[in-house]
């Protein structure tokens, strides 16, 4: 099964679920927002938990550096424990833009282009497969590769609930040994083609992925966040698969795709640098727009954009995993973020258009 896509629904902005009264809503840690935005959230935040059957919503929003946080179910049902600000759960597919700020940067500092052709790169036995020669790096970041969305010997069906676990580099060279590039020049998405930006880039630099990871993010931005849940760490959202518990993924070599596990304050960091240091030459080419999805969604490097006339263009991200559904989004020119966490698989349609409309009602 592969990482919850990008989902380009139509109906963006649609209307919810009915509202209905809030009960213990707000999270331990919140702190007061606007009221036009607070009075969204908690209006639509519990009508949602009930009409969808979902086990926790959290939200977490920042005007101008100001964090607010908003908590309804649980992030545990059976243990009755709500989030916080630092609870974990999985990103899933945001982890790609991740993957994007570490690939770039590792591109910079080695003089090489986006427009490269990765092929030099990879190793020898690759080379021989003379379909790579048309794949670039940015090609990879921007889903314009035609490499398949996943490698067609990764095994499919729901019932392994560690798709990725035994999913090792050697499978993914063999696949590529043979992979045929049939791109049409559109974005069509690709967690095949992140997997290998997140080895080329350990190519390149030396590093694995995670010491990139650590070098480039985490610890710049002071976030706890790490591909394997830290041991010890109690504060951690149970995902859920149907009603039934999901496991954690490993994710071997297809990390760069969707591994990270971090909390609602690891990800406003992320948002709050890439507001912050939007001139920064890396954020510079992450958030410039190569190629269309829909009229009015580009392709960035692995980020999207939302452009609406009359109304501030917006960068997001969503993600899912079998135990979660994520979504990620900012505005450098007004200096608004979002991040909407539930702790359910297959519930992006929720969880896009929830943080969309949040969105939205930031930036009015």
């Amino acid at each position: 099964m592969m990482i919850k896509s990008v989902h380009f629904f139509i109906a963006f902005f649609a209307v919810l679920s009915p509202s209905c009264n809030a009960q213990n809503a707000k999270a331990k840690d919140i702190t007061e927002g606007y009221p036009a935005v607070d009075s969204l959230i908690l209006r639509k935040g519990d009508s949602l938990l009930k009409a969808r059957n979902l086990p926790g919503i959290f939200i977490a929003t920042s005007d101008n550096g100001k964090r607010s946080y908003y908590n309804f179910g649980y992030a545990d049902p059976d243990n009755k424990t709500t989030f916080d600000s630092l609870t974990f759960f999985e990103a899933g597919s945001i982890t790609k833009t991740f993957t994007a700020l570490v690939l770039v940067s590792v591109l910079k500092e080695h003089g090489i282009s986006e427009a490269s052709s990765i092929i030099k790169y990879l190793p020898d036995s690759l080379q021989q497969n003379k379909s790579l020669a048309s794949v670039s790096f940015l090609s990879l970041l921007n889903h314009t590769s035609g490499l398949e969305r996943i490698p067609d010997d990764l095994p499919r069906g729901i019932k392994n609930q560690q798709p990725y676990k035994e999913y090792k580099k050697k499978n993914l060279f063999s696949y590529l040994k043979r992979a045929t590039c049939k791109s049409d020049g559109k974005s069509n998405y690709s967690n095949t083609g992140f997997a290998v930006c997140g080895i080329l880039a350990e190519i390149i630099s030396g590093k694995t992925y995670e010491e990139l990871l650590k070098q480039y993010a985490f610890e710049p931005l002071h976030m706890g966040a790490a591909l394997n849940l830290p041991s010890g760490n109690t504060n951690v959202s149970q995902g859920h698969f149907g009603n039934n518990k999901a496991p954690y993924w490993e994710m071997e070599c297809m990390a760069a795709a969707g591994a990270i596990k971090c909390s609602a304050q690891d990800l406003l960091n992320y948002l709050e640098y890439m507001n912050n240091h939007s001139g920064d030459a890396v954020i510079r080419s992450l958030l410039k727009t190569t190629a269309a999805a829909k009229p009015n969604i580009k392709v960035c490097l692995a980020w999207h954009t939302v452009e609406k006339e009359g109304n501030p263009l917006f960068y997001w991200h969503n993600g899912g995993t079998y135990g979660f559904s994520t979504f990620a989004a900012f505005s450098k020119e007004k200096d608004k973020a979002v991040v909407v966490v539930i702790n359910k698989f297959n519930s992006n349609d929720v969880c896009d258009r929830f943080g969309m409309l949040i969105m939205r009602k930031l930036l009015e």
